[in-house]
């Protein structure tokens, strides 16, 4: 059956129009108001202080280690290792024997964690513990002053880089045996590993980045970073092949990982600290010392812009990030006088308070 006016749209223009523009409004007001803010475009939410937590304890402390699959953050505290629980914040555990600890390195079958120990400076040593109970299971001669230490998977090997030894130690992680000692032509500084062997170092004062073979277990490239001098912190980004230091002159610089070739990318913060890259967010992490997070895009390959600055806490320049979730984990204590019997210089050095270390986790 035909409706009489079923011609009408066809025959008057005017008609036609005021018909369509009521369908319009008709279906408009159908739609669920989510729907339309669904479809509004929103910025990225900003990154920000998630959680703080005050795990305390006294000493100082070295470089961060998470295994993000446990859910753990390892803390070299002087004489030991604190173990916090970052579904939590809580303390789960602490790993005694100690003397002096500074870095720590995780195997990928589970099992150890590799710590390395200065003592007071006249020996060295890797403390080897195990992951499920915390104990200590046995010590590693190294050279003096171990450092840095990165654990290799194409080698099942750590790296330990002795500061005042110039010299890398070798240690294979099923055995627990040292396999080798590799001389270095300064002082090592920062140090980190491309997965597929090979293991990256700065050497500081020479301003250099010296490249390992870690199957041949030897130095297979050392690079000038000129203009750059005094090159701290170091970063990779294993997919694209770049390595990222910060310079003395406050530039942040890339490195090719292949070639040494150098690019100043952008400007880094005075007293800059960790630096670490995610890739998964094309986002490079920078802490320093006056307690600002820094947070740089990739626009392209050599060129970085700043996206945003977080206010964290003075102090906060130890950092490592979540390869999974983006997240910052950074760690300071509140700082007072040295009031006891010490030199001039340690009174009036600012002292950690005990009781007021804290973890400070930043995401969005």
């Amino acid at each position: 059956m035909k409706m009489k006016n079923s011609n009408i749209t066809s025959g008057n223009p005017t008609t036609s129009l005021l018909v369509a523009l009521s369908l319009i409004l008709a279906v408009a007001t159908t739609v669920p108001a989510t729907a339309l803010r669904a479809a509004t475009p929103t910025a990225p939410t900003a990154f920000h202080i998630e959680n703080q937590w005050n795990v305390g304890g006294e000493g100082g402390w070295g470089l961060l280690c998470l295994d993000a699959s446990t859910r753990r953050l390892y803390i070299p505290r002087t004489d030991r290792v604190m173990v916090v629980d970052t579904a939590t914040g809580e303390v789960s555990g602490e790993v005694d024997g100690m003397t002096n600890a500074r870095d720590i390195a995780l195997d990928d079958s589970g099992r150890y964690g590799y710590v390395t120990d200065v003592t007071d400076g006249t020996s060295g040593f890797v403390r080897v513990f195990e992951r499920s109970t915390l104990k200590l299971v046995t010590s590693i001669p190294t050279g003096l002053i171990p450092g840095a230490i990165v654990f290799d998977p194409a080698t099942k090997s750590v790296f330990v880089f002795n500061s005042r030894g110039h010299s890398a130690t070798v240690i294979d992680t099923v055995t627990n045996q040292v396999t080798a000692t590799i001389p270095l032509s300064g002082r090592p500084g920062s140090a980190i590993t491309d997965g597929t062997g090979s293991v990256y170092v700065t050497l500081p004062a020479l301003g250099e980045i010296t490249r390992l073979d870690t199957a041949a277990k030897e130095v297979t490239a050392s690079w000038q970073l000129a203009p750059c001098t005094g090159p701290t912190g170091l970063a990779i980004d294993s997919a694209r092949r770049q390595l990222l230091t910060v310079c003395e002159d406050h530039k942040l610089v890339a490195v090719n990982a292949d070639t040494g070739n150098v690019a100043s990318v952008a400007d880094a913060p005075v007293n800059s600290g960790d630096i670490s890259f995610d890739s998964k967010h094309n986002m490079l992490f920078l802490a320093d010392a006056s307690g600002t997070l820094t947070i740089f895009r990739r626009n392209s390959l050599n060129k970085y812009s700043k996206l945003q600055k977080v206010k964290t806490q003075p102090g906060a320049k130890t950092m490592v990030v979540s390869r999974q979730d983006g997240k910052a984990y950074l760690v300071t204590s509140k700082f007072g006088q040295n009031t006891g019997a010490v030199s001039e210089e340690l009174q009036f050095r600012p002292t950690p308070v005990p009781g007021t270390f804290s973890v400070i986790v930043v995401g969005r």
